[in-house]
């Protein structure tokens, strides 16, 4: 991992975090605890602080910036480009972007390949397609038809990435703990 201090500011790394040494952290950066940063990882904090919440997931080469703040129980897919908030328990699906200034509210999935335009915001339980992503439907949590638009689908489980991180750090890989 790669972590530089800019304009006074060193990130900061909660406790349990796994991540990989090819991740690169720069400036106001706050992570909190039991976090993964995967591979070509890379969170700019150069014009604004970034903010990500406990138990969030960011898988490889996605790319932080511009006031992002994520919350807790987030799963980022692969390739994803985040420059907005996205509430806690939500998914966003690989390649997916969030412009500057763009809110996805708690519990909500933007699908793969998704663009969630500049200033635009959603509400809590939203399921979001396209380019420019449009609210295509509400996530009902009981109804099991909606199960992979679930943020706790791709985190829990014997499948899920809090079992993935469990089985890197069992075999000694990447640094925790701000290491």
């Amino acid at each position: 991992m790669r972590m530089y201090e800019l304009d006074g500011k060193r990130p900061v790394i909660g406790r349990n975090c796994l991540i990989a040494d090819t991740v690169t952290l720069i400036g106001d950066v706050v992570i909190g605890d039991d976090c993964s940063l995967w591979p070509g990882v890379v969170i700019r904090a150069d014009t604004t602080p970034i903010r990500i919440g406990n138990n969030v997931h960011i898988e490889d080469n996605c790319i932080l910036h511009t006031a992002a703040h994520i919350e807790d129980n987030v799963m980022i897919g692969h390739g994803c480009c985040i420059e907005g908030f996205v509430g806690h328990d939500t998914l966003i699906g690989n390649t997916a972007t969030l412009l500057p200034l763009s809110r996805v509210g708690a519990f909500s999935c933007v699908a793969a390949g998704s663009v969630v335009a500049d200033g635009a915001e959603f509400p809590e339980y939203s399921f979001l397609v396209g380019q420019p992503a449009r609210r295509h439907s509400a996530i009902d949590p009981e109804d099991p038809s909606h199960r992979l638009r679930l943020a706790r689908t791709y985190l829990e489980g014997p499948r899920g990435m809090i079992a993935m991180v469990r089985r890197y750090r069992a075999q000694g890989l990447w640094a925790m703990d701000g290491e």
